[in-house]
Parts: C-alpha cells; sequence; structure tokens
C-alpha cells in the first residue's frame, strides 16, 4: 500500500507537530514496517506546506433589476414579489478573520423587497459572539376584498354618509355604489440582538433579545344576531421576548439554567362596527374585544450526565406562568343594556405550567440497546370562574354564562428495544404510553396505549430498507357533555381529540445506490383511524402517502433529478339536525398529487453553468353529502405549474453574471368563494373574493462580484 507523505517544510512555528505525529500513528497502524523519523531530528521549526489559514476580509456584492409581469398577492404570498414592474436585487456579505480568532460575517438579502434581512455576527472563537439580525417577514392574503365600511384597518368601522338599512343584503341599494376595495395583508418587522460568552472552559452564558413588530389588516366578521359582516381587523401587535442562560460543561455533565420571556401588546384592544342591516332592539353599533397584552415567563433546568461509555441519562424539567389582566370591554354597546353590571373589572387570568422529561439510553452489549423515557405536561389555570350577563352581539339578553378555566396533565411513558440480529439487518420495537386527565371538559380521562415494531436493513452503501408498524388504542373515561355550557351538546356528539379511537399505522421506506452516480428513495405510508364509540362527530379517518425519488450524476459536468408523490386523506364523519340519532352522514375526500423535474449542466467548466426545475401539484377536495337523498358540494381544485431556468457566467475570477427567469401558474376553484358577491347571501356581508388565479412571470438579471 502506497502512503502519501505530509510535506514538511521549515518555518519559525511548531503547532502542525500534534496533526504530523497523529498522521504518523494512522499510518504506522496499517503499515508496521513505515519508516519514522528518529528521534534526534529537530523538528521545532517544521510546519505544513499545504495548510492555509483564512485571514483579513473578503466579501462580495450582487446587485441587478428584476421585473414582475402581473399583481398578484397570492404569488407574493411570502416572497414580496406582489406588485408588477421592476424591483431591485441586493444581496451581499463580508467575511473578516484575523490569526487570533477574531470574526466578523455580515450578510444581508433582499434589501429592496419585502422579506430584506440583515445578519451580523462578531467575536472571538473560543471566547465570545455577538450577533444581531434583523428581517422582514410579509404575508400578503388577499388583493380582491371588497368592504362598504371605511376606516378598514383601525378599530372604529362606519358606514358611509347616506347608507341605507335593510333586513338583507338584497335590500341595501348602497351597497354596490359603496364597495371599495381594501387589501388584506400583514408585516412582520424583527430586531434580535444576543451575546454568547465563554466565561472560562467550564462556564458558558447567553442571552438574546428579539422586538417584533406586527402591523397590517387581517380578515374578521361582526355579527347582530343571524347578520353578519366581514370586516378587514386591524393588526397592531408588539411582541418582546428575551432569552438568558447559563452552562456548565464537564466531560461527563452537562447543564444549563435558562429563563424565557415573551411580552405581548395589542395597542387595538376592540374593534366597533356600524349594523349594515336594519337595528333590532336598538342594536346600531356593535363592539367585540380583539387579543388581550398577555405576557408569559419560564424558567427551565436541563441536565445530561454519562454514567458510562454504554450509559447517558438526561432530563429537563420548565415551570412557567401565563397570566393576563386586560380590562373587559362593556358588556354591550347598546344603551339598552346600560344597567347590566360586570363581575369583576378584568379575568385576573393565570395559568402555571410545568413540563418535564426524563430520558435514559443503555447499550447493554454489542447487539442490545435499550431506551426509555417519561413526560409530564401540566397546565393549571388558575384564572377565576365568574358568571356574567351575557348579551348576543349587542342585541338580546340571554342566559347568563360561565367562564370554565380549563386545565390538564398529560403522563407519557416510552420504552424502546434495538436488537442487532446480524450486522445488516436491526429489529427494534416499542411501547408509548400516555394518560390525560382534563378539568371543564367532556371527557376528564383518556389512556393511550401504543405498540410498534420496526425492521431495518442496510447492505454497505447500496441498500437501506426500513419496514415499521404500529398499532395504538385509545380508550376514554365517559363523555359527558358540560352542564354549564349553553346551549347543551347532542349526548351521542363525540370530539375526536377525546373519543376513543383505534389506530393502525405503517410505513416503508426502501433507498437504494445501485452507483456511485445512481441514488433511489421510495416511500409509502398509511394509518387508518376507527372511532369505535362515536355516533355522532368523525367516525373514522384513512391518510395514505406514496413517494418516489431519483438523482443521478451523469457526469462530473451534469446531474438530473426527479420524484412523484401522491397524498390521500379521507374521513367519515356524522351529524344530526335534530338534537338526537344520526340523519346525515357525510365523506370527504381529498388528494394532492405532485411531480417534480430538475436538471444542472456546467457547458464550460468554472466558466458557464446552467440549470431548470419543474414543479406541478393539483389537490382536489371532495365533500359528499347524504341526507336522506345523496348530495354533495362542488368539487374544490388547485394547480400549479412552476418552472425556473437560471444560468451563471464567470465573466472574470471575481465577476459572474446571473440571469433566472421564473413563471408560475396558479389555477384554483372555491365554491365558497366563487360567485359570492358581497349581496349574495341575504344575511351576509362578504368580501366578495374569488378563488385565486394567476400567471406570472418572473426575469431577474445580476451581476456578483467578489473582492
Amino acid at each position: 500500500m502506497k502512503h502519501k507523505i505530509l510535506k514538511l517544510a521549515r518555518s519559525n512555528t511548531i503547532f502542525l507537530l500534534p496533526i504530523w505525529i497523529s498522521s504518523t500513528m494512522v499510518l504506522a497502524a496499517e503499515n508496521e514496517n513505515m519508516v519514522v523519523i528518529p528521534d534526534n531530528v529537530d523538528l521545532s521549526n517544521w510546519v505544513c506546506e499545504y495548510c492555509t489559514f483564512e485571514e483579513g476580509m473578503t466579501s462580495e456584492i450582487e446587485l441587478g433589476l428584476g421585473s414582475v409581469s402581473d399583481s398578484s398577492f397570492k404569488f407574493g404570498e411570502y416572497n414580496g414579489l406582489y406588485d408588477d414592474g421592476a424591483f431591485g436585487i441586493v444581496n451581499g456579505s463580508s467575511r473578516y478573520r484575523d490569526l487570533d480568532g477574531g470574526f466578523v460575517d455580515l450578510k444581508v438579502r433582499d434589501l429592496a423587497l419585502d422579506t430584506r434581512e440583515v445578519d451580523v455576527k462578531a467575536g472571538r472563537q473560543g471566547s465570545y459572539k455577538l450577533f444581531l439580525n434583523y428581517d422582514e417577514i410579509p404575508h400578503y392574503i388577499s388583493d380582491g376584498a371588497g368592504t362598504p365600511y371605511a376606516g378598514n384597518g383601525s378599530s372604529v368601522q362606519m358606514l358611509q354618509p347616506g347608507w341605507v338599512n335593510a333586513g338583507t343584503t338584497a335590500g341595501m341599494t348602497s351597497l354596490t355604489s359603496t364597495l371599495h376595495p381594501v387589501p388584506l395583508y400583514t408585516q412582520r418587522k424583527r430586531l434580535s440582538v444576543g451575546a454568547d460568552v465563554n466565561l472560562s472552559s467550564r462556564w458558558d452564558t447567553a442571552f438574546d433579545v428579539r422586538h417584533e413588530v406586527r402591523d397590517g389588516t387581517k380578515r374578521s366578521a361582526g355579527a347582530f344576531f343571524f347578520n353578519t359582516a366581514q370586516l378587514a381587523e386591524s393588526v397592531d401587535y408588539v411582541t418582546d421576548e428575551l432569552n438568558a442562560s447559563v452552562s456548565y460543561n464537564t466531560k461527563n455533565w452537562q447543564s444549563s439554567f435558562s429563563y424565557y420571556g415573551s411580552f405581548f401588546t395589542n395597542h387595538d384592544q376592540s374593534l366597533t362596527w356600524q349594523n349594515a342591516y336594519t337595528p333590532v332592539a336598538g342594536a346600531t353599533t356593535g363592539q367585540k374585544a380583539l387579543a388581550p397584552d398577555n405576557e408569559f415567563h419560564q424558567l427551565m433546568f436541563a441536565t445530561a450526565y454519562q454514567l458510562s461509555q454504554a450509559t447517558n441519562i438526561n432530563g429537563d424539567i420548565a415551570i412557567g406562568r401565563m397570566q393576563q389582566n386586560q380590562d373587559f370591554l362593556a358588556i354591550s354597546v347598546n344603551p339598552a343594556f346600560n344597567s347590566l353590571t360586570l363581575p369583576e373589572n378584568s379575568a385576573d387570568a393565570k395559568v402555571d405550567t410545568i413540563n418535564a422529561n426524563l430520558k435514559l439510553d443503555t447499550m447493554v452489549n454489542e447487539k442490545l440497546r435499550l431506551n426509555a423515557a417519561l413526560g409530564y405536561d401540566e397546565r393549571d389555570n388558575q384564572t377565576p370562574s365568574m358568571t356574567f350577563n351575557w348579551v348576543t352581539t349587542d342585541t338580546f339578553l340571554a342566559t347568563p354564562r360561565q367562564n370554565l378555566p380549563y386545565s390538564f396533565i398529560t403522563r407519557t411513558a416510552k420504552l424502546g428495544v434495538d436488537y442487532r440480529i446480524i450486522r445488516s439487518l436491526k429489529l427494534s420495537g416499542g411501547y408509548d404510553y400516555q394518560d390525560i386527565y382534563r378539568t371543564n371538559q367532556e371527557v376528564e380521562n383518556t389512556t393511550e396505549d401504543t405498540y410498534w415494531g420496526k425492521l431495518t436493513f442496510r447492505h454497505g452503501s447500496t441498500t437501506d430498507v426500513t419496514f415499521k408498524l404500529a398499532h395504538a388504542v385509545r380508550d376514554a373515561s365517559g363523555y359527558n357533555p358540560v352542564a354549564t355550557v349553553t346551549p347543551a351538546e347532542n349526548p351521542l356528539m363525540r370530539k375526536y381529540n377525546m373519543a376513543d379511537r383505534d389506530r393502525d399505522s405503517g410505513s416503508i421506506h426502501v433507498g437504494f445506490n445501485p452507483a456511485e452516480y445512481i441514488t433511489v428513495g421510495l416511500d409509502a405510508e398509511q394509518s387508518y383511524d376507527d372511532y369505535t364509540n362515536s355516533l355522532i362527530g368523525l367516525t373514522a379517518s384513512r391518510n395514505v402517502a406514496y413517494n418516489a425519488d431519483i438523482s443521478v450524476m451523469l457526469s462530473t459536468a451534469s446531474s438530473v433529478y426527479a420524484f412523484v408523490g401522491r397524498q390521500e386523506i379521507k374521513s367519515d364523519q356524522s351529524g344530526s339536525q335534530t338534537y338526537s340519532t344520526p340523519d346525515w352522514f357525510a365523506k370527504n375526500d381529498d388528494t394532492i398529487d405532485s411531480i417534480g423535474l430538475g436538471v444542472k449542466h456546467q457547458l464550460i467548466e468554472n466558466k458557464l453553468g446552467i440549470g431548470a426545475d419543474y414543479t406541478w401539484t393539483r389537490s382536489s377536495s371532495e365533500v359528499t353529502m347524504n341526507t336522506g337523498v345523496q348530495d354533495s358540494f362542488p368539487d374544490m381544485n388547485t394547480e400549479l405549474k412552476s418552472l425556473k431556468l437560471y444560468g451563471d457566467y464567470r465573466l472574470q475570477e471575481n465577476l459572474t453574471l446571473r440571469a433566472a427567469y421564473w413563471y408560475e401558474r396558479y389555477d384554483s376553484s372555491n365554491w365558497m368563494l366563487d360567485n359570492v358577491n358581497p349581496d349574495t347571501i341575504p344575511n351576509v356581508i362578504s368580501f366578495g373574493e374569488t378563488s385565486p388565479d394567476y400567471n406570472v412571470s418572473v426575469l431577474m438579471l445580476s451581476a456578483n462580484y467578489r473582492f
């Protein structure tokens, strides 16, 4: 066996001596006859001739222009390209290193878009690190909404002067003439700063603070008994978060103690709107509360200990408190109910939480491994229970209602076994247990037992096969509708998350590498849920998914990939219109298909490279109803086709020209939106939105310069 000997040259440093010694020891272990350097040779001035160390600053900047062919909130939902016309391309990075371990990293992305981000890290390796990050996250919801209300995005929304009230939308003669567009979108702006400091070889401390502002408008609605209007609710949120921790590490033991705090402020505490319908019982204006100011505090301790080379144990416990004490709004803005009083000025809401986990992993011998885990999750709602005078949508005085502070305790236990039958074949199995105790819910206690087994076969680096089966049974202690809930619940109703359920699931994964340049993956999984004792509610569900992918390295210059997948989600449910036994049934059938293809090719080595990616996704949703006469809702469908072409041309060693073209077509149909104008439904003033459809092309040209 031939060995490549590390070439050394004279220098004024000796820091590569340990590398040379370890390399010599490895090579000597492979060849007992290998010649080693005698002890009398002076190595003090030897250094690795081929080892390079980064020093100084390197930077790159990308500048360019892009163009969007058409406006679409759906296309630009999260990428910021919602408007047609030109946009700038501004990206860059800078990197500094010195021989003492000092470093600075700067990255900027999408500075000319609403998705911009700036990230800065600086410090000294092994000593401390400082960071600052700023980013914006847009969410463009809809650009097709229309409303007769003025003041959208504010806490008070009134109708236009001269509005004519009516009992139904058909009689609102001013509705069409007063409609105006209202964009629905939100924008998050986040600033984070923090530090990580190594106090010593064993102690480390870190903290970070994040300030987030979210503003815009989102869908909402206001009702007067059975009459409703869609409204553009204001979003004016501020969230501040703080993380601080200290950790201690030794060879066999690691521990950390941390604090997390979250503080939420909503600058709009309520939404008030004018009644567009003929007022009943003096209800000319409505008001509803928005998300209240609140905060959360949590202390956490985590530790891990290596009992031996074969056994590890780790655990954590977190104690927290959520609280909010926002003043209640008045019972109603209807003057007819001014005499009604509240039991208290605020909820004085408090929820204490405890989360704890303990895990053990041990290697019994070279074939057998055991692992176990315990978990505890408690939510103790200490909010006082009060009885409130209840005015239904500022219109009618109803039966007083009581708030029900909901608490729960979840306990889990898991036991797993891995046994290696032969080197290429491993058998695994386990048992998972969960029980949940609840207050103020229909079911006090549920327990779930899950048994699973897995067989794994690996043959070198060419074949990887995993087959898994699981069976789970959930039992409920008894279903009893909560007496204080108004209106009363059908006693035959079973909420799916608390109902008796049998679940069977299985999956198989095959990874195959017939050659070094070919990778094939096949996956299939299925689960079936049977709600054995549910007469009304969800009675059965089934989820099936198939996926296949392949990637091929045709040469050092070319590669291709492809994937195909399908997912089917089916469910059965039953209900009752007569507060009795089931008299209607529904079947939901959702199907999602996807295909993807891609290719990359280096036309001129180290000079010109091109590539293309194509994806196609289609989904359909069918709801079939049986109310004695077979019936169904119209199908809902979506189809997305996306093609991306790109190429890089290296004009100089440090200058690269880039071009990209992106075409996307989206078609959808949704019977809940299509042909539903603001006056289509007699008792609903809708936004009149339609299902999103778009054809958008994006062209981008830029230059990347490194210096």
